[in-house]
């Protein structure tokens, strides 16, 4: 008998508010691979920090995978 196997084929997540969003370096992942991260950060309470509301972590055996390019720049 085979296994069940469950796969998420297509997500997409709706972000409301957003302040700002950050992209850091692309940093070895400890694995033999790279990782970087895009985080969104959000309205914040009265006199409170930005806080962090959504991280998605990229990862990949070749750095160069990770490369994110944009119309302006890129980084």
């Amino acid at each position: 008998m085979t296994q069940s196997v469950v796969s998420t084929v297509y997500q997409r997540v709706l972000l409301t508010s957003i302040k700002d969003v950050e992209v850091t370096d692309i940093v070895d992942d400890g694995a033999g691979g790279f990782i970087r991260s895009l985080r969104f950060f959000g309205q914040g309470a009265v006199d409170a920090q930005t806080p962090l509301v959504f991280e998605v972590l990229i990862q990949s055996e070749n750095r160069t995978d990770l490369k994110i390019t944009t119309p302006e720049i890129d980084f």
